[in-house]
């Protein structure tokens, strides 16, 4: 197999969080539509290292997970909350945010408490993965905090999916552009991140 010459990629950076299946849709997009302008992708820790890569130049493009702003995300997806079976919570059909007071909070989306709770909320174990929010919310170690459609697709690891009863909450995907270089793979990549959204 031929290396990829790095000048014909384009860098994408993505931060954890990201909703994952309109990331597999766009890139399978990108492939359909642009076979000849690959993407090299690499996630980061955090949105702070996604925006300061992209800033410097290490990177063409960037997707990452923000809280609510003025400016309109690409994509957004509804936060809710994931239960272990047999939990007390299961009485609710929308789980009031006084009731989760009293539970240990997971989360593996990165401002998923700030944007249902404000800053002040405490999380009391932040993981590294949704998979392993949902293991431990399984083996009964808390509730998390998560995407309402992720939740929903692990009903088969006795998780139960339940929405929030003091409202709807969204965190969003935002896409950031280098300034420092400016093409047309780059300029096509962002118009198929719209189409998508």
């Amino acid at each position: 197999m031929r290396a990829i010459p790095s000048s014909s990629a384009l860098k994408l950076c993505v931060s954890p969080g990201v909703p994952s299946h309109q990331l597999a849709i766009l890139l399978a997009l990108q492939r359909a539509e642009a076979p000849e302008t690959p993407v090299v992708m690499e996630e980061v820790a955090t949105s702070a290292d996604l925006i300061a890569g992209v800033k410097d130049g290490r990177y063409d493009i960037g997707l990452a997970t923000t809280v609510p702003t003025d400016e309109a995300p690409l994509w957004r997806d509804e936060l809710a909350i994931a239960v272990p079976d047999r939990s007390p919570l299961l009485s609710y059909t929308a789980v009031p945010s006084s009731a989760l007071r009293i539970y240990p909070l997971l989360q593996s989306q990165p401002l998923a408490c700030e944007a249902l709770f404000g800053e002040e909320w405490r999380v009391s174990c932040q993981v590294t993965s949704y998979e392993l929010m949902i293991v431990m919310v399984a083996a009964g170690y808390g509730v998390g905090i998560g995407s309402r459609l992720r939740i929903e697709q692990s009903r088969n690891w006795d998780v139960v999916m339940r929405p929030l009863a003091d409202g709807t909450f969204w965190i969003g995907t935002h896409l950031f552009r280098s300034e420092r270089r400016d093409s047309p793979a780059i300029e096509h990549f962002v118009r198929r991140a719209r189409k998508v959204a």
